[in-house]
Formats: C-alpha cells, structure tokens, sequence
C-alpha cells in the first residue's frame, strides 16, 4: 500500500478510506504464553474496533492507579521521576488470533509513517481515562463536547436530536443506566452520530449513497490506482468537516483464504512530524465503507485522544532490543505457535494499542512473522502478529495480559 500526499493526488488520481468491516480473523484459539514474562494469551476478536488489555500488577502509587502529581508543565518530561505504568485487566473475550493473509509482505504495507530510520528516544504515552471493562467510553467526552462536535459537523443546522442511553448495556458495568453514549440526527439521506469516545459517524441510507460510474469503491473488486481515485473523489465531496490541510489518502488489506484481496480506504493528516504522525496514524484516522454495491455506505471520523491524558514521554527501546526479546521468547501473542526462527520475521513497525478496552494507550513494536505451518495450497502465507512492550520495562508495574481482542 502506498500514500500520496492530496496535493500530488488531486491531480493525478484521487484517494479516501475505512477500516474495512471484512477483515475477519481465522478462528484458531489457543493460549500461548508471554513465555518470559508469564502472561496468558487469549483470543483474537472477529469485529473490528477492539483491544488489548492487561493484568492489574502491583501497583507503584498508593491507591493502584496511574494518578501522580504533574509537573508544571502538566505533563512528565524524559529524565524526571516517571511513574511506573499500571495496567488493568477487563473481562472481554474473542476468539481466533490475529494473523493475514497474503503472498508476499509487501501486501500488507498499511500505511504506518513509522520507519527504521527514526531517531525516537521517547514516545508519549496516555491514560484512557474512559477505560472500563465493559468496552464502553464511559465517562466519554460528555454530553457538551458532544453537541458541540455536532454542530461543527453540521454548523449548527441540524433537526432534532436523538439521544442514546447505555439503558439495558448496562447491567453490572457500573454505568449509569441514562449514561449517553451518543447523539444522532437525521441530514438528507444520511445520519449523523457523534460517539461518547468522540468519535464522529456519517452513515448514509440503506441503499448507500450513489458515486458516479467511474468511481470504483468496492472491497475486492478495485485496483490500487482507483481506490486512491475514490478515496479523492470522496474526500472533496463528502468530507467538509475534517481538516484537509494535510490530507493522505492510504487504501491497503489482504486475502481471504480463497486468494481474493480484500481492500480497505482510509484518511490521515500526516504534517510531516514523526510523533504527529504516529498519533494521527494510532488515534485519528478516517475510514470509508463501501457497501456491496460499490456505493459509499459509511464515514468514521475517530478522535481517541479526546478520551485520554498524557502521563508523559516514555523512553522507548530500539528495534534490535526489541528483537532480542522476541527472539528469546518475551512476546504477546495471539499466534498458537511460537516464533519459527528469526529468519522468518518478515516485518516490524512501531504502533501503539489505542482500544477503548485499555487503560494504558502505549507503543508496543509490532512484529509479522511467516507461520509456516499455515501456508495454503494456493500459495498464500500467514503472517501472525506478535508484540513486544516499546517502552523500557523498569517503566512497566508488571506486564500486560493479551486478550486477543482485536484493536
């Protein structure tokens, strides 16, 4: 996958996204431990949207929690007393793990502004402070941050409003039962939801809304070069309420198991600032849907950060340390089967995990990895993920349960 800049791409092919709702995970749950650090695997989810989540350790402040005092600042700089990161664990549960499909790793490119070649000695980290263990963004951003997003969605014209309650969902969660967990109004023939974890939803009607005929927006049946057409096409035309300054347009995917490619379409503001970048890329992403007729089915702004705060710049370990560590055995993984040998790493890229169901939104390096054992008939390859915490360990109070779920 590639991504073009939009001032290169409006004049020569267009370009847009969402994270497709087809990528669905094989069902091959097994447990299979952190193995230096004794943590258990889970399972991997089916839906798109999930997460990781933790074991709560010891705790390194007095009430078990990440509150500390902030500096002046009102975050925590490199070289001060960084507190250690204390990680809680929710209740989810999934199946499958979390592996693609594709015949060589040069598929799978997704975009990620991370590269090699970074001097990172910090990254920032936060506390989700929606964080809770029924997967829902309570407290969320709030019923006024709520509105106000609305109104620069529709500048301020819009009908009536329609209220979401948790009302049934929340049965032993420990949420209010008239919590609002998003707003909704109706504009033309499509509905607009702005979510209690910020993030923004155009849904357009059942039969989607109609692209002219040579704008080719499907799943599997658009190349790359139409797809960033599409992408463009729909950006300019359907997007005024997201910021185009910076605009990168990024379609990727991967095969199914009968060897058709599965595609999705995404957005990004990517300013040319690494850090910038790799928030943008982990927590404000724009994804496009097509529906099965070609036509555009849905709009996804995401806002994650809005949920979260700083606890402050963590020092991060480098891309060979963090090899080591895979190569001996300290990962999380969802994979049933241990690393293959080294020789079978096919790719890393620095992400962070930025799921409603953690508290702790940090990078962890990302390594895929052939699985041998998985390669099919028709010449594909399984390619399973496999994790290892960025941040230094003496910053970690314990270390991370995976619960498969699927961010």
């Amino acid at each position: 996958m590639k991504s073009e800049n939009i001032s290169s791409a409006i004049n020569e092919i267009d370009e847009l996204f969402i994270e497709s709702a087809n990528e669905i995970r094989k069902p091959k749950a097994k447990k299979s431990p952190w193995l230096k650090y004794a943590a258990t695997a889970a399972v991997i989810a089916l839906v798109v949207f999930a997460g990781i989540n933790a074991l709560t350790p010891n705790s390194t402040t007095p009430e078990g929690n990440n509150d500390f005092p902030l500096n002046s600042n009102g975050d925590t700089e490199y070289g001060a007393n960084l507190p250690k990161l204390v990680f809680e664990q929710s209740g989810a549960t999934a199946y499958g793990f979390e592996g693609y499909l594709a015949y060589d790793i040069s598929e799978l490119e997704n975009g990620n502004p991370w590269n090699e070649n970074m001097a990172l000695k910090t990254l920032p980290v936060y506390r989700n402070n929606s964080y809770n263990e029924a997967g829902i963004a309570y407290p969320g951003i709030g019923e006024e941050a709520m509105l106000k997003k609305l109104d620069s969605v529709t500048n301020g014209e819009h009908g009536e409003i329609e209220y979401s309650h948790i009302g049934d969902f929340s049965e032993g969660t420990g949420i209010p039962d008239d919590f609002i967990d998003s707003i909704k109004v109706i504009s033309g023939n499509h509905e607009i939801e702005i979510q209690s974890n910020g993030g923004i939803v155009v849904t357009y009607s059942f039969d989607g809304e109609e692209l002219p005929d040579d704008i080719s927006f499907t799943y599997t049946e658009t190349s790359e070069g139409d797809a960033y057409k599409a992408i463009s096409y729909i950006c300019q035309n359907y997007c005024d309420f997201i910021d185009k300054a910076n605009t990168t347009f990024v379609t990727s995917g991967e095969y199914t198991f009968d060897g058709e490619f599965s595609r999705d379409y995404r957005i990004y503001d990517f300013s040319g600032d690494e850090i910038s970048d790799m928030l943008n890329f982990a927590f404000s992403e724009v994804q496009l849907a097509p529906n099965d007729e070609g036509k555009l089915m849905l709009i996804r702004v995401n806002d994650k950060l809005s949920c979260a705060e700083k606890i402050g710049d963590y020092p991060i370990i480098s891309v060979e340390e963090a090899t080591a560590l895979l190569t001996e055995g300290s990962y999380i993984t969802t994979v049933p089967y241990e690393i293959p040998g080294e020789k079978y790493i096919a790719r890393v890229e620095l992400i962070y995990r930025s799921s409603i169901g953690e508290n702790i939104w940090m990078p962890y390096y990302r390594f895929l990895v052939e699985l041998p054992e998985m390669a099919q008939e028709n010449g594909l390859k399984e390619f399973g993920a496999f994790y290892v915490p960025a941040v230094e360990m003496e910053y970690l109070s314990g270390l991370p349960l995976w619960n498969g779920s699927f961010n």
